[in-house]
């Protein structure tokens, strides 16, 4: 069970660890399995009574369901997972009822096919009982019939995504699903009753429908439509059989629906709307115009907040090189302002609080101290620390992270996290440099388990925020558009260049480490520059990009809505199967060029990116004669979920490293 400590006054007993912490002397770095270990204990969630917590336990072999009694501080129940699945997040329903959502993967028969990542959600009560599958078997009359390939058998129920958990209604979630539904296949919006699982369809829409937003009382307000095939975005506002368009678009410049406003006026989007940076705009329901909600003016609106208890939007999150949060109330600005005040020098996430807003979950980290929930309680001014993702690590002196930029050789200023050992060398050092996934996505002044173990182990860690990366406004996302292995890599090389010039790395001792689009940046980096590094290492990387296109349209296009509509961002991201410039810009057609060890890691239950990939890279560096080394993870994602195959990458590129670099 975690560990319940009184921090009361709070401020002076931080202080008071940091202050001892810092005359230790340090420790030998912490093992692979320090780092390497899926969160201890993660997900935390609050009960709208803060009578309950409950938690994702991975203290032993086989991960648990915690469920706790923050009153009477001791467990209430504990729940087993069901074997070959995966504990994916938890949320409370109500004071009584706790969802847990959990997937499995469906591996891929042969090398070109990914596998395929299902979830499913299921009801425990705190007071015992079995768990109840949402939805049931036992459906209504407005029964779905599910177009997916269920988990077990042919009996299982319809697979169906939470849109709302918590609605005025006593024991319904909302769901929604792609299926058939009253003999029309489309998107279609379910409402469960999370004591017998019972789902009746509420709404229909159409193959291109992507999302619906619901109200407290959960009747849907809002749905979303992309029609992939004419590229138009479209938004309608709903009251009873009522349609009325409220929005329409070019999917080119399609926003983010993120849910409804407090007051259920208007409905939350993220878009630029003419703006360099992504901002937050309310569309009220009736039609009216866009009105401006927040915005930052050198970052991205990447996310928002919203009240568990509710429904609503209550606050943003600001998403350039460093984060911010910024709520619309007055009261609850005040309030996460005290927060920070309690954990100076700390990043305070908010994860929920009661109904009453008398006790708030927090989660609070730095780059270089691993993520440790408070629960918070205003009345009595204590702070209790309720689960840690990593003890192994508390009290190590890790790695630390600064946020800088560099020049890109076009002038082009280029975000970046830099990482040090923690003895701070004053001489240039090994680096790894770690490109990240996405391509659109990004890194976070966070902890990272996977940039402190490099750290721990002496090197440098680049990671650069190439163009593509996404918090950095909308032109510097686009600007990767149909860029890999061109504007992109360049990005990343210069980013390498400027740390040798700036003598923070040895020239000679350079490796390029990769995840995902990180794993291509990887190889792309020993095939395209191949004097510039000493090693690379690709996880589950992509090495030909006319296959991967030529894999995904028929998987995506066969199926409607959400799936096909990621087809679309499939070609306007990388290219057209057949265009002619992928083959140039696929390591697999470089090997002759490559004059480094490489590392190749793939999991075979990748959902992502199909095995072949990896495999037929490993080939043929093979056939070449090039020092080629591989290792499959057994039955793995393409998140690297257990905690097994996580050591295990650590493992294999400790090894690694230390051979090359």
């Amino acid at each position: 069970m975690p560990r319940i400590a009184s921090l009361a006054p709070l401020l002076a007993s931080l202080s008071l660890t940091c202050g001892v912490s810092a005359l230790r002397a340090a420790p030998p770095p912490p093992p692979p399995e320090a780092f390497g270990t899926i969160p201890v204990e993660s997900d935390v969630v609050l009960s709208p009574d803060g009578h309950w917590l409950a938690w994702l336990d991975h203290k032993e072999a086989k991960p648990r369901v915690i469920m706790f009694d923050a009153i009477g501080r001791k467990p209430q129940r504990i729940l087993a997972v069901p074997e070959r699945t995966k504990l994916r997040y938890l949320v409370w329903s109500d004071n009584e009822t706790l969802l847990i959502v959990l997937s499995e993967t469906k591996e891929a028969v042969i090398g070109a096919e990914v596998s395929r990542e299902y979830f499913r959600t299921i009801a425990h009560d705190v007071s015992g009982g079995v768990g109840r599958m949402l939805p049931s078997n036992q459906l209504s009359s407005g029964a779905v019939e599910s177009r997916m390939v269920p988990i077990t058998s042919k009996s299982s129920p319809p697979l169906a995504n939470l849109v709302a958990t918590r609605t005025t209604k006593p024991n319904t979630a909302i769901m929604e699903t792609y299926g058939k539904c009253h003999a029309v296949t489309a998107n279609c919006l379910l409402e469960v009753n999370t004591r017998t699982g019972q789902a009746t369809v509420i709404k229909v829409g159409n193959e291109f429908t992507t999302a619906w937003v619901v109200d407290r009382e959960g009747n849907p307000v809002a749905r979303e439509d992309w029609d992939y095939q004419h590229h138009a975005y479209r938004l309608f506002a709903l009251a009873g059989d009522t349609l009325k368009e409220i929005l329409h678009k070019d999917d080119s410049e399609r926003p983010n629906l993120v849910g409804l406003l407090a007051d259920g006026s208007a409905v939350v989007l993220l878009a630029t709307n003419g703006r360099n940076h992504q901002a937050a705009w309310a569309l009220p329901l009736d039609g009216s115009p866009l009105k401006l909600l927040a915005e930052e003016p050198n970052a991205d609106i990447t996310n928002v907040y919203t009240d568990s208890n509710t429904g609503a939007i209550i606050g943003v999150y600001a998403s350039g090189l460093a984060s911010s949060a910024h709520w619309l109330e007055p009261a609850l600005q005040r309030r996460y302002a005290v927060l920070e005040r309690s954990f100076p020098g700390r990043q305070v996430g908010v994860y929920g609080w009661t109904a009453d807003g008398t006790k708030t979950l927090a989660r609070v980290q730095t780059p270089s101290i691993a993520p440790v929930y408070y629960l918070i309680d205003f009345t009595t001014h204590r702070a209790d620390i309720v689960a840690e993702e990593y003890p192994a690590l508390t009290g190590a002196v890790l790695g630390d992270v600064k946020e800088i930029t560099y020049k890109a050789r076009d002038g082009t200023a280029i975000p970046a996290f830099l990482t040090l050992p923690a003895d701070k060398p004053t001489t240039p050092i090994p680096l790894v440099v770690l490109p990240h996934g996405g391509p659109q996505a990004r890194d976070y002044f966070t902890f990272d388990w996977l940039v402190q173990f490099l750290a721990s182990r002496g090197y440098a860690v680049l990671q650069p925020q190439f163009r593509g990366s996404t918090g950095f406004g909308d032109a510097f996302r686009e600007a990767g558009y149909r860029q890999w292995g061109g504007l992109m890599q360049d990005d990343v090389t210069d980013g390498v260049r400027a740390m040798i010039d700036q003598g923070v790395a040895d020239p000679h001792r350079i490796c390029i480490v990769g995840a995902s689009y990180g794993g291509y940046a990887a190889l792309a980096g020993a095939a395209f520059t191949p004097d510039l590094y000493a090693c690379a290492a690709s996880i589950s990387g992509v090495s030909n990009l006319p296959a991967l296109m030529r894999e995904q349209v028929p998987w995506w296009g066969g199926w409607g809505g959400s799936q096909s509509t990621a087809l679309s961002d499939w070609r306007l991201r990388i290219g057209e199967p057949n265009d002619p410039n992928l083959a140039g810009k696929s390591p697999i057609n470089s090997v002759n060029a490559i004059k480094i060890p490489i590392l190749i890691i793939y999991g075979t239950g990748d959902g992502i990116v199909p095995n072949e990939q990896s495999e037929q890279m490993a080939h043929a560096l093979k056939a070449a004669g090039k020092s080629v080394a591989v290792a499959t993870l057994a039955g793995e994602d393409h998140w690297l979920s257990r905690t097994n195959t996580r050591v295990q990458v650590l493992r294999e590129l400790d090894t690694f490293l230390r051979e090359h670099l």
